[in-house]
């Protein structure tokens, strides 16, 4: 029974990913617009379950990433390729979307086949990828002043590299809860609280931004100091 409960939970993402993309393609994107903040919850909702119960097997982490390939990998390149359709005055330019599912996939078979990432990811988690192009296509702050269509290429071909390389990107999940193990994780809440209240909601590609700039520059902090030990 145990081993259900974080199944269940892999499988509405599967199903809220699925329909998320339907849904954008029959042009009901408030419908996918919901859809997508219970991909990000299922998602964490099955790993924490699979670790609170003891409940982690080789299928759940299969099943996992299947559904994540879905929500965090086509969902996205879906995503960009409708914003170029609208945007792009370059027709061609849409079809870079696919290196969105491509890099995702190959990101998640890296992911699986690399038992150390525990505390800690190599290269861009996937749904904070998507959660970035996402964000950028449904925010009506201010995205629009600096997205065109050649900043949307730079954004794919950068995050497309950042999934796939080897830089760490620190992950929510807690060894401990001292502040000296975990600055980083408390910052990025710190500043995700502060963004949310002062912005709202349509914020979070600029959380995503801050993110990987935290992230970039603790990976950059511990290479130079373990070069000056």
């Amino acid at each position: 029974m145990k081993f259900l409960i974080p199944n269940l939970f892999t499988s509405i993402n599967i199903c809220s990913g699925i329909l998320s993309i339907f849904f954008m393609l029959s042009d009901k994107e408030n419908y996918s617009y919901y859809l997508f903040f219970i991909c990000l919850i299922s998602d964490y909702l099955d790993g924490f379950f699979a670790k609170k119960l003891n409940a982690t097997t080789s299928f759940g982490k299969q099943f996992d990433s299947l559904a994540d390939l879905i929500s965090f990998g086509a969902f996205p390149s879906v995503v960009a390729y409708l914003w170029f359709d609208q945007f792009t005055t370059l027709n061609f330019l849409k079809y870079t979307s696919v290196l969105i599912l491509l890099f995702s996939a190959y990101r998640l078979a890296k992911f699986n086949s690399d038992d150390t990432q525990k505390y800690d990811f190599k290269g861009l988690p996937t749904p904070a990828n998507a959660t970035l192009f996402f964000s950028l296509y449904f925010s009506n702050y201010y995205p629009f002043d600096f997205l065109n269509q050649y900043s949307m290429i730079l954004i794919i071909f950068s995050s497309s590299f950042l999934m796939i390389s080897d830089i760490n990107f620190f992950s929510l999940k807690y060894s401990n809860y001292s502040l000296k193990d975990n600055i980083e994780k408390y910052l990025i809440i710190f500043i995700s609280l502060l963004i949310l209240i002062l912005i709202g909601i349509q914020s979070l590609y600029i959380i995503v931004l801050v993110y990987i700039l935290i992230s970039l520059v603790t990976s950059l902090f511990k290479i130079f100091s373990k070069h000056n030990i």
